[in-house]
This record gives C-alpha cells, structure tokens and sequence, in this order.
C-alpha cells in the first residue's frame, strides 16, 4: 500500500493505483456523509472562483479579489482536511492492520506533499 523507493518513482502510478485498489478492497474509499461534505464545499469553492473570474473581469479593487482568493484556499484546505481524515482513518488504518510496513514511507510522503 506504501510508497516505494525512489528507485522505482517510474512506476509510481501504477504503485499507486496498487495503493488504492488496496485500500478500496474491503471498503468503499468515503462514506456517503464525508463524500457529500466534500462535494458541497467544492461546489461552493467552484462558485467562489467563479465569482473571482467576474470579479477581475469587472475591474474589482485587488484587496477584495485576494480577500475571496483567501477564502476559497481555506474551503479547499477544509476539504482536504476531510480528504486526509479519511485516508488516515480508512486506507492507513487497513495498512497498519495488515502489517504493511512501508506505510509509514507513504503516510510520510503524503504529510510533506499535501499539508
């Protein structure tokens, strides 16, 4: 389920759809309630930069553009919060269970990558 070495980041992708079937085996990637959070902060966030569009489109003074930039980089953190909540509780939690010892290199190259 882990990261392999560097050795092999050719084959990342496949490691990684290899990482996910693993993790999808015995249970669906994200409960319906998570999914659902995730998909309406989203869609609000899609809003958000639309209006962002129609906002530099107009000519909006460029403090109240960075004012709702800001805010949709925060509901886009909040996802991924959620995001990395479920990967911890589902996917690292079945590895740590199974016994995969090279979960750890993974959890760590999620950590520096995404957060």
């Amino acid at each position: 389920m882990a990261t392999k070495s560097k050795a092999s980041a050719a084959a990342a992708p496949a490691d990684e759809a290899a990482a996910i079937a693993d993790c999808l085996d015995s249970r669906e990637m994200m409960s319906a309630e998570k999914r659902d959070e995730a998909l309406k902060r989203l869609a609000r966030a899609a809003g958000q930069v639309a209006g962002i569009s129609r906002m530099i489109d107009d000519g909006r003074h460029c403090t109240e553009v960075l004012q709702q930039i800001a805010a949709v980089q925060k509901a886009l953190d909040v996802v991924g919060n959620i995001v990395l909540r479920n990967y911890l509780e589902r996917c690292v939690t079945t590895a740590i269970e199974g016994g995969d010892p090279l979960i750890y290199d993974e959890l760590m190259t999620v950590l520096t990558r995404y957060r």
